[in-house]
């Protein structure tokens, strides 16, 4: 700062000793008494002094705004670099919701034209698939808002569980799935509605991919943890380390053209807000298991 305020002021610094020698010399060649000197040199640096420290402090104000326009340069390009990536991520994830809505849709035109006895529960399941790809949108708009608020209290597997079960009671039903659950009294540390969402995404993946087989959900009170298992499909080792990324759906997804890709992501992103873990144990052909591991209550 020092530094920079004697650069801005070096040419009235060198213009001030080029006049104090100016008048050396005069009064030198002239034989002037140097008293009269010294007391002009005081009055004029005395006058320079008061006149540098009132260039000072407009200097430092000068600074202070400038480092204030700079940092207010900085949040606005930031700003306006975070609604860029915002737009392109609605874009980007609409633009694969749009597709992916329009399976269910589809088929369910295709049903009701066929008229087929069990068209009312296929159709049923379509719509059922249609409801989660919507919620699914909007958890995803809701979670891309830094600011949506997540509230933590005890709530209860079963309850959670059970509504799920209920709600996907017909795609157990049709495709033939087996699902193992035994009600559980224990309470988790969570919030109730974006741990049934990611609760529901693992479900549904699961009945996806365990179509005709067996899903089991257990409760370790021990671990506090979550267990949905499967044993269908699988993971290959090389999808495992990207099935949480958006918009990834690796070899299953390609198998699979309801797959978005997009919903373990929320799974990863609700799990990190709610400061839970979330991990995949999975062969391929051998099924797949995923754990969510709720806080420790304190008491």
């Amino acid at each position: 700062m020092v530094m920079k305020f004697i650069n801005e002021i070096k040419n009235e610094i060198i213009i001030a000793i080029g006049i104090l020698i100016l008048f050396l010399v005069i009064f030198f060649v002239f034989s002037l008494p140097m008293e009269a000197f010294f007391l002009g040199a005081a009055i004029v640096l005395f006058i320079l002094v008061i006149y540098w420290v009132i260039q000072s402090l407009n200097f430092k104000e000068k600074v202070r705004l400038k480092t204030q326009v700079d940092q207010l340069e900085d949040q606005l390009e930031m700003m306006r670099r975070e609604q860029i990536e915002y737009k392109n991520e609605i874009e980007a994830y609409f633009l694969t919701w749009v597709h992916q809505i329009k399976t269910p849709i589809t088929a369910s035109k295709l049903l009701l034209e066929q008229n087929h006895e069990d068209t009312v529960n296929r159709v049923r399941q379509e719509i059922l698939q249609i409801d989660n790809y919507t919620n699914l949108a909007l958890s995803y708009l809701k979670l891309i808002n830094q600011q949506t608020d997540m509230v933590l209290m005890k709530v209860s597997i079963d309850d959670l569980i059970r509504a799920l079960i209920k709600k996907y009671s017909i795609q157990f039903i049709q495709n033939h799935t087996k699902v193992h659950y035994e009600k559980v009294t224990d309470e988790v540390l969570t919030d109730a509605k974006w741990a049934s969402i990611m609760i529901e995404q693992i479900l549904n993946n699961a009945l996806k991919y365990a179509r005709g087989k067996d899903i089991w959900i257990d409760f370790d009170s021990h671990q506090n943890q979550l267990k949905i298992a499967d044993n269908g499909i699988g993971i290959s080792q090389a999808d495992k380390p990207k099935i949480f990324d958006r918009g990834y759906s690796g070899y299953n997804g390609r198998l699979n053209d309801k797959s978005s890709g997009i919903g373990l992501f929320i799974v990863k992103q609700i799990a990190n807000r709610l400061q839970h873990k979330v991990e995949v144990e999975s062969e391929l052909n051998e099924g797949a298991t995923f754990t969510i591991t709720f806080p420790q209550q304190t008491n």
